[in-house]
């Protein structure tokens, strides 16, 4: 489904133009969360991160107009959370940028706009969002504290008790990102590491720079854990070749870091199947197949008594008669060419 979804949101990025403004609104709320983490992180804020598809009515229309928009939202909210809408209704995909009729004027805004709304397809694919309205309780950092996937709030007062009901995560992940600051060199990678298991893998991509700073502070490997860390690079590195349309570059992203000596096998294993799974998403050839067969051959050379040699080796005979039967409709596509 998740994959699904991203290439739903990676399609729509290439034909992406809206109209809106980057800055807060009248109802001070604002609509980019790269500015809204800018502000945060200098205020201390916490954010409150809310997705809406307004032209499907129901509750993304209550959500917006008789909570966000209210008069005393900023009052008992804004407070404590700086709020971030991002709205995927159909009019703020039409762009005039391409067309013979619009102006210099429009086409430039157009060709502004439409940068924002990658930004904002961009987030949704990071941040897993399948429904709106949803609503994320994010850290002044982006880091996800909880995700809201139903709202039935017909005021200002339910949401603010919805939000509340999360208090024990806000509470706990306030605790371990302040740990995080209060640490140096070494000691800092404990606090992270505990950071990162609280976190719900869909959300770790928010981690990143957190994960590479144990890797640039352990260059010994002292802690044990820099190899659990590449491996979370990888995965984040093979992420922004999805988002950046480059999807035949995220199988390299684990297969390069199978020589770093601070890998277990089982872990360089993890890296080969990652790289299988992911050339297994492109489109099917014998090209495609022999690639996947390397991956899953190297996975067992590593230790082929491992679990993971042991469900490779299954997967690699399925593979092989896969290749067997794409050579067979390939000869035989040649032969017909020749007639």
């Amino acid at each position: 489904m998740k994959e699904k979804f991203l290439f739903l949101i990676l399609f729509a990025m290439i034909f992406a133009g809206c109209s809106k403004n980057s800055t807060k609104d009248e109802f001070g709320i604002y609509h980019d969360l790269e500015e809204t983490i800018s502000a945060t992180e200098k205020s201390g804020k916490k954010i409150l991160l809310v997705f809406t598809k307004l032209d499907s009515g129901d509750f993304n229309e209550t959500l917006v107009n008789q909570v966000l928009h209210a008069q005393d939202y900023q009052k008992k909210i804004g407070a404590e959370f700086e709020t971030c809408q991002i709205d995927f209704s159909k009019e703020n995909f039409s762009s005039e940028e391409n067309s013979d009729a619009a102006n210099s004027s429009q086409k430039k805004s157009a060709k502004k706009t439409k940068a924002q709304t990658e930004r904002d397809m961009r987030t949704t694919a990071i941040y897993g969002v399948e429904t709106p309205p949803t609503v994320m309780i994010l850290s002044p950092q982006g880091y996800v504290i909880s995700s809201i996937t139903y709202l039935s709030c017909i005021n200002v007062s339910e949401f603010s008790n919805i939000i509340e009901v999360e208090r024990e995560k806000i509470d706990a992940m306030e605790k371990m990102v302040s740990a995080v600051k209060g640490a140096e060199g070494l000691e800092k990678i404990s606090p992270i590491d505990l950071l990162y298991e609280n976190t719900h893998t869909n959300y770790r991509y928010q981690l990143r720079e957190l994960c590479d700073e144990v890797v640039r502070l352990d260059k010994k490997n002292e802690s044990g854990l820099v190899g659990k860390y590449l491996l979370a690079r990888a995965a984040t590195e093979a992420m922004d070749c999805y988002l950046d349309r480059k999807p035949e570059k995220a199988a390299e992203c684990y297969t390069k870091y199978v020589s770093s000596p601070f890998l277990s096998i089982e872990q360089k294993q993890r890296c080969y199947y990652s790289a299988a799974y992911i050339t297994g998403n492109e489109r099917p050839s014998v090209e495609v197949s022999e690639k996947i067969l390397e991956y899953l051959n190297s996975l067992i050379e590593l230790d082929p008594e491992t679990p993971f040699a042991k469900q490779a080796q299954y997967f690699s005979e399925r593979q092989q008669n896969i290749l067997k039967r794409q050579k067979e409709i390939e000869a035989q596509k040649n032969e017909e060419a020749q007639q």
